[in-house]
């Protein structure tokens, strides 16, 4: 889980990005500087609210894609050998060969 802290930076980072990303985008459709500086102006706070929100609900909430933090959790599965026990695949076959 990601800590308040972690969440407020990567919240303040993104809406610096995305403002600069809409101040050019309004800049470029209009050709006035001070409408896109209006738009970025105001799509800050709010914009930076609900995206704060948006990414605690997903890191409290949202179990779909967790992966374990614990490393006891995280062990690897022998995948290499069918219900005979015996290995298969072309590398198994290989190492058969005389």
């Amino acid at each position: 889980m990601d800590s308040r802290k972690r969440t407020f930076v990567k919240t303040l980072l993104w809406r610096i990005i995305a403002s600069g990303t809409t101040m050019v985008v309004v800049f470029a459709l209009s050709g006035n500087v001070m409408l896109g500086l209006t738009a970025a102006a105001i799509g800050i706070p709010l914009k930076l609210i609900m995206y704060y929100f948006y990414e605690r609900f997903w890191t409290t909430t949202i179990e779909w894609g967790k992966v374990s933090d614990n490393p006891s959790e995280l062990t690897a599965k022998d995948v290499s050998s069918g219900s005979s026990g015996r290995p298969r695949g072309a590398l198994a076959q290989r190492a058969r060969s005389p």
